[in-house]
């Protein structure tokens, strides 16, 4: 019996293909394939740059140079504990999870109340307001380096964890309040005036009210401003030069200047500091997904 049903299965897949490329046809058939081919082309130019530095971490220096771009034929997690040791990540780590965490946490407590204003409230140069955020999102922090630089000298902020990132936060506030505002001005007015009558304030109706059905919008500044501030070397170069209060990507390029030739510890590094990246992402990708296609939809 379970095979008849097994056979039936089989037969109506077959017939459903069958189906799927006649509607198709041939011009439809080769479209599909072109589509599916550059997909993989795509895919394969993305992740094998990763696995590649996973392979060069876990091969001895020796194997490196034999086996350049092959799998490794032994696993040496020996690596690890070395790019760990030598480039002094721990101390690195652990003030990336500060500059990175306190940004974020201003970047939301500063964007979020900006963005509704922005798209709830009437106010003379609201327009204005907009406009210069759209701006701002156009200026490279090179073009700012030097002013940036003589702000932070004159308000203490340099070699300073909690100035950098307040530093962080500010770039990263124009394009968090224009993607906020989209998310924002779709909401329903019949909210706020339910919960005006009700005697609720405008704080309390943006934290209770507003603010759960922007999540989406939220994580998706949260998951930008990670990957940007985590991995960002200009600003940190910038603004950090004690080696104590310095972030990965400085630590990276220091160990990688007095040991140009350890090529394995150097991925091992690489590794270390990519996989916090791939784990918030995959933790929030549902968030960031539900983020991208709301904004499609609401514009």
């Amino acid at each position: 019996m379970r095979a008849a049903n097994l056979s039936l299965n089989d037969g109506a897949a077959g017939s459903r293909r069958r189906g799927l490329m006649q509607r198709l046809g041939m011009r439809g058939i080769l479209e599909l394939g072109g589509i599916y081919a550059a997909l993989i082309l795509v895919l394969f130019e993305t992740l094998y740059p990763l696995l590649w530095v996973l392979f060069g971490s876990l091969k001895t220096k020796q194997e490196m140079l034999s086996n350049v771009w092959g799998p490794p034929s032994s696993l040496v997690l020996q690596n690890y504990a070395d790019a760990w040791r030598i480039a002094g990540m721990g101390s690195r780590i652990v003030n990336s999870i500060f500059v990175t965490g306190s940004a974020l946490i201003i970047l939301v407590a500063v964007a979020t109340p900006c963005a509704y204003a922005v798209a709830r409230l009437r106010f003379p140069g609201r327009g204005l307001v907009v406009a210069v955020a759209v701006a701002a999102m156009l200026v490279p922090p090179q073009v700012m380096a030097i002013p940036l630089f003589l702000v932070a000298r004159d308000l203490g902020l340099i070699n300073s964890r909690l100035g950098i990132a307040f530093i962080y936060a500010a770039t990263s506030l124009p394009l968090s309040v224009f993607i906020l505002r989209s998310f924002f001005i779709t909401l329903p007015a019949d909210l706020e005036d339910a919960a005006r009558i009700d005697g609720a304030s405008r704080l309390e109706i943006l934290i209770h009210i507003m603010l759960p059905l922007v999540r989406p919008g939220v994580a998706l500044i949260l998951i930008f401003g990670f990957i940007e501030i985590w991995n960002d070397f200009f600003l940190a170069f910038l603004l950090l030069r004690d080696p104590l209060v310095q972030t990965i990507p400085l630590g990276l390029v220091s160990f990688f200047q007095q040991y140009d030739s350890l090529w394995t510890l150097y991925f091992a590094a690489l590794t270390i500091t990519t996989l916090p990246v791939i784990v918030v992402f995959v933790a929030m990708q549902r968030q960031f997904i539900a983020g991208l296609t709301a904004g499609a939809v609401k514009g």
